[in-house]
């Protein structure tokens, strides 16, 4: 085995360590050498050179990201004012099985209010 296939299994080893750590794989090719790179952390690497830069523009993720919270508020908002006319209306039911349908919705619901925390 060549020092060229050493160099290339190691890059590669390092690439793969830095996609499952969390990097992400992008499109743009590396403007020093055109291979592939990867985003981590607010930092670009290219799998090739090693080329490390940091991205241009960080106000489309800050865009995002405000857009992402809004959104979140907003299914929260809906989700309680649904789940608090669900809770009102246990028990009103002479029919069993709406009422266990009334129940699987507010886990549901509630499971879908744990998981938006999680990720905030």
């Amino acid at each position: 085995m060549s020092s060229y296939d050493d160099q290339y299994r190691k890059k590669m080893k390092n690439a793969a360590d830095f996609l499952l750590s969390g990097g992400t794989l992008l499109s743009e090719p590396c403007n020093k050498c055109s291979g592939i790179q990867i985003r981590k952390n607010n930092e670009i690497k290219c799998i090739i050179c090693g080329n490390t830069t940091l991205p241009e523009n960080n106000t489309t993720k800050e865009v995002e990201k405000v857009v992402d919270c809004n959104y979140a508020d907003q299914l929260r908002g809906k989700i309680t004012k649904r789940l608090n006319d669900l809770l009102n209306n246990i028990g009103s039911d002479k029919n069993l099985v709406e009422e266990e349908q009334r129940l699987r919705v507010i886990v549901n619901y509630i499971k879908i209010l744990e998981k938006i925390n999680y990720f905030e």
